[in-house]
């Protein structure tokens, strides 16, 4: 059986993409005698063996380490393990999850092994077995839990995948000379919360009910306001921004209306469904199914680009009215 060999490595943070989007790194590992190309290994098809692991956490922010060989003593949550017991073993129709502890005998890191076909069907039957049992045991708990980063190890291509959540980086702040607008504190205000969370589903909320007000009624009062002092605003498009970080199925709205792209994907496809939990054949939506998982985190990244263009936006006029 072949082993993947550990590895520590430290990318500069605009190689990770957009901070707090979420991201995945493949490593090969370089051996002699291998005669296949990258591309094969990569793209390998056959029916293989699997190594999925993740590291617990306690639900706060990740403080910017994107950490691939974590062992049990780097993660954490509120679960103890029973004395007398190494670990913890779940056992589902997806197959077996071993639940290793830390030295604080903290449940700290799951392990589980599978054979199928590529690094996505893989993560999947991770998160479909997996997270049922950690949605139970959360609510058993009283308390937040959250799987801090993912790794998957694809032994017959010595390959390792790492899921990631790209780190923020440290900012300086300028703010003299420009007003802070009170009208615009709750937008603020939501934001800074979409930014705290550690859910793709309340940011995106929080990203949809910004642009509700911003597009809705907080535009129309500034523009009756405008019109009642003769203040003419400035012609602002409301254009989603060119970005190659906005994943394959948005691409093409790139360039068009944040107000058609709101209307025609955001709201029908994303808000309705969330917001109000059973869905319109009667479905119940699942927040921890994998295929909505990755639906709510491919639209998040266009989602804030058009928060923050439209914020951007009312702050120019808001800026004119006063002027």
């Amino acid at each position: 059986m072949n082993s993947i060999p550990s590895l520590s490595i430290k990318l500069p943070p605009d190689k990770l993409g957009p901070a707090g989007t979420r991201g995945e790194q493949h490593w090969l590992a370089m051996v002699s005698d291998e005669a296949r190309s990258d591309h094969a290994r990569l793209t390998d098809q056959s029916r293989r063996r699997f190594v999925v692991s993740a590291r617990l956490g306690r639900g706060h922010l990740p403080l910017g380490d994107i950490k691939g060989d974590f062992t049990p003593d780097d993660g954490s949550s509120y679960f103890l393990v029973p004395d007398g017991c190494a670990m913890n073993q779940v056992r589902c129709p997806e197959g077996v999850f071993n639940i290793k502890k830390n030295a604080h005998n903290e449940q700290s890191y799951v392990c589980f092994e599978c054979e199928t076909t590529g690094v996505a069907e893989a993560k999947a039957l991770f998160l479909k077995g997996f997270l049922p049992f950690l949605d139970y045991h959360a609510y058993l708990a009283n308390c937040p839990v959250v799987l801090d980063t993912l790794r998957i190890e694809d032994e017959t291509n010595l390959c390792t995948s790492i899921e990631y959540v790209s780190p923020y980086r440290r900012v300086t702040i300028n703010s003299h000379g420009k007003m802070l607008q009170n009208e615009l504190l709750p937008v603020y205000a939501l934001y800074r919360d979409a930014k705290n969370s550690r859910s793709d589903f309340y940011t995106f909320l929080c990203y949809h009910k910004i642009l509700e007000g911003l597009l809705g009624k907080m535009r129309s009062s500034l523009r009756e306001r405008a019109a009642h002092k003769s203040v003419k605003l400035s012609r602002c498009s409301d254009l989603i921004p060119l970005s190659d970080h906005i994943s394959n199925e948005y691409k093409m709205w790139c360039g068009k209306s944040i107000k058609e792209f709101y209307d025609k994907i955001m709201t029908p496809q994303f808000r309705n469904a969330v917001a109000h939990f059973v869905v319109g054949d009667g479905a119940v939506l699942n927040l921890s199914s994998p295929a909505e998982l990755n639906r709510y985190s491919n639209i998040l990244y266009v989602s804030e680009l058009c928060a923050r263009t439209v914020i951007e936006t009312h702050e120019t006029w808001l800026g004119e009215l006063v002027a």
